[in-house]
Parts: structure tokens; sequence; C-alpha cells
């Protein structure tokens, strides 16, 4: 039963496989590193050079500020001496302006040095961002250089595997051209051989006919040959007899009774 139900059921079809595809030669993990580590150091030297652009900016805003602020200190301090003047030879109302203008001057006076402080400090992020970009750039030339020598180390590589590749290639071809070439030399060795079989077949064919062909003798012929043939057996038959008769003569027994007795 189980038999007949497999018989029974139908069969799937075979699907075709999909030849794979040719692989591309595996890069080695030294080089993909090193390209990684090319790759990390560039980041890192953009951000660097990114803190410069900002360290800048800083800096150009921060001077702005200080030429904004000292120009507001030159103000008041020359308010502060036209006031100085008129309270020598004006008021008490005159000389009451002056303390609060000296005040104002004083305050300025504390934002302009804020505003330098500022600055140096700006001036000290930028240097220290400069700095850091000359130590990245160096680092960077180092993997590019060490890159660089481990990609050029398996091209060497690769030129002299391809290299040998091609000698065994070579080697291979030649081996199988020796072979086609002794193949074919066979291959005509046996076609002449063949050749010359036929040729022998077809002569021999050729002398049968001709034998075929050729007229046939007459029936006394043969006849005469056996006569021939049988003449010397008589002749022997008769000298056998006249010497028995002989020896009877003689009183000796024939050689055939002797070896008997």
């Amino acid at each position: 039963m189980a038999r007949a139900k497999r018989k029974a059921a139908p069969r799937k079809k075979a699907v075709a496989r999909k030849a794979p595809a040719a692989r591309k030669a595996a890069v080695p993990k030294s080089i993909v590193n090193a390209e990684a580590k090319v790759k990390l150091q560039q980041k890192v030297l953009d951000q660097a050079q990114k803190k410069v652009a900002q360290a800048s900016t800083k800096q150009a805003q921060a001077r702005k500020k200080l030429d904004t602020e000292a120009a507001k200190l030159a103000k008041l301090q020359s308010d502060l001496k036209s006031k100085r003047d008129k309270a020598r030879t004006g008021t008490a109302a005159a000389k009451k302006a002056v303390a609060p203008a000296r005040a104002k001057v004083s305050a300025q006076r504390l934002k302009v040095k804020e505003a330098r402080d500022q600055i140096k400090l700006v001036r000290g992020e930028e240097q220290a961002a400069k700095k850091l970009v000359a130590r990245e750039t160096k680092k960077l030339r180092t993997a590019e250089r060490n890159y660089g020598t481990k990609v050029r180390d398996q091209e060497r590589k690769d030129a002299k595997k391809a290299k040998a590749a091609a000698k065994k290639a070579a080697v291979k071809a030649k081996a199988a051209a020796k072979k086609a070439a002794a193949k074919t030399k066979a291959a005509a060795r046996k076609a002449a051989a063949k050749a010359k079989t036929a040729e022998k077949k077809a002569a021999r064919k050729a002398k049968v006919k001709t034998r075929k062909a050729a007229p046939k003798r007459k029936a006394k012929a043969p006849r005469k040959a056996a006569a021939a043939r049988k003449a010397p057996a008589r002749k022997a038959k008769a000298r056998k007899a006249q010497a028995r008769k002989k020896a009877a003569r003689r009183g000796r027994p024939p050689k055939k009774a002797a070896a008997a007795n």
C-alpha cells in the first residue's frame, strides 16, 4: 500500500540550481584593518579641524566683543573727562555726576578685561586644536603609509601567484599539446595500418577473382598426376617382393619374421 501511494504521489520537479557566482578574491584582513584605520584617522582629523574652525570663529567673535567693549570704554572715559572738567568750574550737581561716571568706567574696564581673558582662552583652545590637527595628520600619514605598504605587498604576492598560475597553465597546455600530437600520430599510424590491411585484403580478393576467372584445366591431368604419385609406391612394393624371394632362395627368413622371433 505504501509503495502504491508513493508511486501515485506526483513527483516534484527538480529545481534547477543556479551556478554559484564567481567569488571575488578575498581581501586580506590586514589590508581591511589598515584601510579601516585610515578612515577612522581621517574622521578624527576632520573632527580636529572642525574644532580649529570653531575656535577661530569664537576668537573672531571675542575680538569683535573686545572691540565693542573697548569703544564703549573710550566713550565713557571721554564722558568722565568732560564731567571732571565741568566739576572743577561748575556747580555741586556737576561734581556729583563725576562719581557715577567713574563707576561706569570701572565697570567697563572690567568688561574689557573679561573680553581680553576670553580672547586668551579662545586662542589657547585654537592652539591646542591646531596641535591636535598636526598630531592627527601625522598619525593619518603613518596609517596611509602602512596601508600603502600592505597593498603593495599584497600586489606583489598576487603577481607572484599569477605568474606561478600562468607557468602551471603553460606546462599544462604544453603537456596537452604533446598528448594531442601523440594521439594524432597514433591515429595516423592506425589509419595507415588500416589502409595497408585494406589494400592487402583487396589484393587477396583480386587474386581470388583472377583465379576464379582463369580457364579450368582438363579432368585427365589430375589422374596423370595421381598415377605419377602412385608409381613410386608400386616400385617400392615390387622391390620388397623381389627381396623376399631372394631371401627365400637363400634360406633366410624375411626381415619382419626375424624380428618377430
